[in-house]
């Protein structure tokens, strides 16, 4: 692999060589506005200091002080709308209502202009919402708010991303978010520099055969097959039809293995140690008919086919010799109809509350789902989650003493058993209150677990300090998805801005950096490459690695998820669970050399503070090219690339001298401007 493109040099000093750009648009106006107010003077910025300081969330009963311009003398009073946003319901939609409206004073007039202002104290943990009233007379009122920028992410989108904002007239404001936390909000001391390993179980590695499930044996809902990949390497999980490539499956999904383990994982503990990796996330590993696991049948058991309970007590103590946590996932908003407490199919020696299909209210976990007891077959007879194999578990004490509150609940168990945090499915899908009295749990068990929502939206509703720690951040991977195939830099740094400026620092230093999931395509896939063999694949594995490369770079945890170091791909669920191919089962596709990439990433991640502990700023931007800053001290890291399709020149006057790159331990001399190539990236260090 050529290594020309990627300087690297640790930097004493401040280089003064880049100009220092807003990552936004224009004001945003109503098309039908009117007003006899100079709207082109009329301005605010939630990310310039002098109009909001601080800057993004802060906590409690910290004094928010917010100004803004107007022509001088075109009104006779603005007014600070104060809101409060909650959720409605599920799924993230927000809730906005009106707290007050406070008058803002005139502070001063200067070059034609007057500067309003006013000083807010929040004094409870809550996401603020908050916009400007201009009154020039009572026929006359302009309101500016959020503007009305959107962010796409699979199943839902984010509107309104702050930072320059939009004119419109006196009704509806979408307005800005102001996250306010708890005093005390902290993170676990082990998390300030996370590299996160992701592994779906069943496809990662097969380190013991011998618990491989039997066809024939084992059974797949009302007595149904299951399906077993001889090849390991077979790249298609199988689905029903045409989309597997394969001819010769059944007409069920979820119901195909390959034999991957607990075995698996320990036996590739270095080789993820020499990724640099210090945390394996590691999708349901309970007991469950499915491939997913994420319907499980008992929450107290590993399945038999990843191992048992002292195959994860091995796994938890090898990885702890080299450093590495682990975190655990499942769901506590549904469990399978195939499981100890629903028995829908009267497998198990306990009373079931739907067992053999007949509601039984005798059941010790009868009140812990809602049925409807006039049902004309079975798939209607419950609520659910997606589908009848999931049963929505409802939120009465009997299930959140089994859950979380109990000596021996879920949650706690597992935590004594060596877990160090939970990543919780479909979070939005239980209440605040639920969530609450979870995090308590987890935090009187080990006040150093760490917790991770599945949030596919804004999630500053989770971070005042009393429910979650991070989440995993989709809108981040909306966010490399545009950049990595080449679309105007402002839109995916305007998605990073807006999370920079909505979350409480200490969480937006730990987010889960995913680009890839077992939910959506593979970032290979998204940038282009479809299938094995393609056509092209060394440009779309330069695109790639420039996000890679960016994902590191750039505040939060890094995630991997398994395979995309050795050059995975795979479409939607469950094209995106292929098995990793490793060389010694015989696989014929994957990049190897791309380890050595992501090894060197990982290296440079731990042997440099300023990647997860520094600041961020922004110094250039120009349609497809950026550069950013981290500073930590007196060190400071340059990192630059050109996501376009020709070459970008960028002048450094100042920033000149010899350069050393510890990754080739070559010297090279940087003149008065940085030239990259399409697809080009560096990171720019100098001693």
């Amino acid at each position: 692999m050529k290594r020309v493109w990627l300087w690297l040099m640790v930097v004493f000093g401040f280089v003064g060589c880049f100009s220092r750009p807003t990552p936004q648009s224009g004001i945003e106006f109503e098309s039908d506005l009117k007003t006899s107010i100079d709207v082109s003077k009329v301005y605010f910025n939630s990310r310039e200091s002098f109009f909001k300081s601080p800057f993004g969330a802060v906590e409690e009963n910290t004094p928010v002080r917010f100004r803004i311009q107007v022509k001088r003398g075109d009104v006779r009073e603005v007014q600070f709308l104060l809101y409060r946003q909650e959720k409605s319901g599920t799924g993230g939609k927000k809730m906005i209502k009106s707290i007050t409206n406070l008058p803002m004073k005139l502070l001063m007039t200067t070059n034609g202009l007057d500067i309003w202002e006013i000083t807010y104290t929040p004094e409870k943990p809550m996401v603020y919402g908050y916009a400007f009233r201009l009154v020039r007379n009572e026929r006359d009122i302009l309101v500016y708010a959020n503007n009305r920028r959107q962010v796409n992410v699979s199943y839902n989108s984010v509107q309104g991303t702050g930072g320059i904002g939009r004119i419109q007239g006196d009704r509806y404001p979408l307005p800005y978010t102001l996250t306010v936390y708890a005093k005390g909000f902290t993170m676990p001391s082990w998390t300030s520099n996370m590299v996160i390993y992701y592994i779906f179980p069943d496809r990662f590695r097969n380190g013991n055969p011998k618990n491989d499930p039997i066809v024939g044996k084992r059974l797949f809902y009302d007595r149904k097959p299951i399906e077993f990949h001889t090849n390991w390497w077979d790249p298609y999980p199988w689905v029903p039809g045409p989309a597997d490539r394969n001819s010769g499956d059944d007409n069920e999904f979820c119901n195909d293995f390959y034999g991957g383990d607990l075995e698996g994982i320990i036996e590739k503990l270095d080789y993820l140690a020499e990724l640099g990796v210090t945390v394996i996330y590691i999708n349901p590993i309970f007991e469950a008919p499915s491939n997913h696991k994420y319907d499980t049948a008992d929450y107290m058991k590993i399945d038999p086919a990843f191992g048992d309970l002292t195959t994860f007590r091995r796994l938890v103590a090898e990885a702890k010799k080299r450093g590495i946590r682990i975190i655990l996932d499942t769901s506590l908003n549904h469990c399978g109809s195939d499981s100890v407490y629903m028995d829908r199919y009267g497998k198990y020696p306990t009373l079931g509350a739907f067992e053999n299909e007949k509601i039984q209210k005798s059941s010790p976990y009868y009140e812990w789902f809602s049925f409807r007891p006039n049902f004309k077959k079975a798939d209607d007879a419950y609520d659910q989650w997606a589908n009848p194999t999931l049963a929505t578990l409802q939120e009465v004490d009997s299930y959140k003493e089994f859950a979380y509150r109990g000596t021996n609940s879920v949650t706690r168990y597992w935590l004594r058993e060596g877990a160090s945090g939970w990543r919780m499915d479909v979070t939005p899908w239980k209440s605040d209150n639920f969530w609450r009295e979870w995090r308590k749990a987890v935090k009187e068990t080990d006040p150093e677990a760490f917790t991770i929502a599945e949030v596919w939206f804004d999630a500053s509703f989770y971070f005042l300090g009393d429910m979650y720690d991070s989440t995993m951040n989709y809108l981040f991977r909306s966010a490399m998805i545009d950049l990595g195939n080449g679309s105007n830099v402002i839109s995916p740094l305007e998605t990073l801005e807006m999370m920079r400026e909505n979350y409480p620092p200490q969480v937006f230093s730990r987010l889960m950096n995913l680009i890839s999931s077992h939910d959506l395509p593979r970032m290979l896939y998204e940038l282009g490459y479809k299938r094995y063999g393609q056509a092209g694949y060394e440009n779309f594995k330069k695109r790639f690695q420039m996000v890679v490369a960016f994902q590191f770079a750039f505040p939060g945890a890094p995630t991997i998820y398994y395979g995309d170091e050795i050059g995975m791909t795979g479409g939607g669920d469950p094209f995106n669970r292929g098995p990793y191919p490793w060389k010694d089962t015989g696989a014929p596709y994957g990049d190897e050399e791309m380890i050595g990439f992501f090894k060197k990433l990982g290296k440079l991640r731990h042997e440099l503070p300023v990647l997860s502990q520094g600041s961020l700023s922004y110094v250039y931007t120009n349609r497809h090219a950026l550069v950013f800053e981290r500073r930590l001290g007196s060190s400071l890291f340059y990192f630059a690339l050109n996501n376009g399709d020709n070459v970008h020149v960028i002048a450094c006057r100042e920033l000149t001298g010899n350069f050393e790159d510890p990754l080739v331990r070559t010297n090279l001399v940087l003149g008065g401007e940085l030239s990259l190539a399409p697809g080009e990236f560096r990171y720019l260090v100098k001693k």
